[in-house]
This record gives structure tokens, C-alpha cells and sequence, in this order.
């Protein structure tokens, strides 16, 4: 090929690269990667991942102080729950004790009051004449001892057994002496009747019995001494 050719060719090529659209850079293409580059991004990368674990460190320590918070008060309030729990029994007691020294002194009088009727002996002219009024007593009478006969089962269902107190000696922790007996055949102390029933609920006292104590008779002054008119030589 001769030389005129051979320049008409690279004329041609040359125009043909000159009309060829040059592309435009990327990012890629125009990143210029070097190792100080890639260190630079690794210490970055790394103080970033630095940062964010400090970052995750500190929420899990409030996360914690919270959830320690959290039990704490959840443990406290478990414990109010027990205490609460282990008064209920107490609380109730106290409000229900009222309620069955109510229901004693309602016994007493209903009791007082059965007794009076069973002892009643109208004359015997009352009887002839007042038969309607015997009848209404003795209805009276019944309908008491019902009410008593309730009164108990209420009061033997909540664990309240009268005190035994006939015939035993004076226990001030269960009774209280209301009046004094003269009795020479019973010792000092000794329980000879019962003016109001002493009772315990659920083996813990709840009403005191009052109750008449035996004291006896001191023997009168000088009454074994000898008389001064005595004479021992006689």
C-alpha cells in the first residue's frame, strides 16, 4: 500500500474518533481508588462502628436502670400484695368482732327475757280467767327460743364457745368478779354463779364473764378465846 492511501486511511479513522461522542464519567470511572483512600475509609468505617457500639452500650445500660427499675417496683409491689393479703384476715376480725358482741348482748336479752316467761306461774285465778294470755305467752316463749336456738348456730358456725366458769376457781384473764359470795363450804375464789357469759371466738378471748366469787365468813374476833370469867383453878 503506498503512502497516499495509507494517510487517506488514518484521515478517515481520525475523522470517525473525532465524531464518536466521548462518555460521560461515572462515579466509578472517576472514583480514583488508592490505598490511603481505602485506609481513610476504614478508619472512618471504623469510628463509625465505634461510635454506634458506645451508642448501643449506653442504651442497654438505660434499658437496664429500666428494667431493674421495673423489677424493683414490681418486687415492692409484690410485697405490698403479701402484706395486704396477710391483713385481710386481721381486718376482717376486727370489723366482724363487733358484729358478734352485738349478737352476744341480743342473746342475753332474748335469754333474760325466755327465762322470765318459763318462770311466770300466774295464780290460779290468772289461770282460769287469762288462758288467752297463757296462750300468748307460751307462743311468745317459743317464738324466743327459736330466735335463741338461730342465735347459737350463727355463733357456733363463727367458733364462739361460752366460757366454763360454774364451780372453777377465779382466772382474771377470762372473768372479772362483779359480786361476792359468803359461802362456808366453798374456798376463796371459787366461781359460785354467773352474771353475764364470758366467751371465746376461735380460741382468743372475746367478752370477759362476770361472775359472783366465793369469799368466806371471817371468823368473829375473840371467839375462841377464852371468856375472862373462866378461872382455871375452878
Amino acid at each position: 500500500m503506498d503512502t497516499a492511501r495509507k494517510e487517506h486511511l488514518l484521515e478517515r479513522f481520525r475523522a470517525y474518533l473525532d465524531e464518536f461522542p466521548e462518555p460521560e464519567p461515572t462515579a466509578e470511572t472517576s472514583r480514583h481508588t488508592d490505598l490511603y483512600s481505602l485506609f481513610a475509609e476504614l478508619v472512618a468505617l471504623k469510628n463509625e462502628v465505634r461510635l454506634e457500639s458506645r451508642q448501643v452500650k449506653t442504651a442497654l445500660e438505660e434499658f437496664r436502670a429500666v428494667f431493674e427499675t421495673l423489677q424493683a417496683g414490681q418486687s415492692q409491689l409484690g410485697g405490698e400484695l403479701e402484706r395486704a393479703r396477710n391483713a385481710l384476715p386481721e381486718q376482717r376480725r376486727a370489723a366482724l368482732k363487733p358484729v358478734l358482741l352485738d349478737l352476744l348482748d341480743l342473746h342475753d336479752r332474748l335469754e333474760a327475757g325466755l327465762r322470765a316467761l318459763q318462770n311466770h306461774r300466774p295464780s290460779p285465778l290468772g289461770r282460769l280467767l287469762g288462758r288467752r294470755e297463757h296462750a300468748l305467752l307460751q307462743a311468745v316463749a317459743q317464738g324466743q327460743e327459736i330466735s335463741l336456738r338461730r342465735l347459737d348456730q350463727i355463733l357456733n358456725a363463727q367458733q364462739v364457745t361460752a366460757l366454763a366458769t360454774q364451780g372453777q376457781p377465779l382466772d382474771p384473764h377470762t372473768m372479772r368478779a362483779a359480786e361476792l359470795d359468803r359461802r362456808t363450804d366453798l374456798a376463796n375464789g371459787i366461781v359460785t354463779g354467773e352474771l353475764r357469759g364470758g366467751y371465746t371466738w376461735q380460741g382468743e378471748l372475746l367478752r370477759l364473764a362476770e361472775v359472783k366469787v366465793n369469799r368466806r365468813p371471817e371468823p368473829a374476833a375473840g371467839a375462841d378465846a377464852p371468856r375472862a370469867t373462866d378461872n382455871p383453878s375452878n
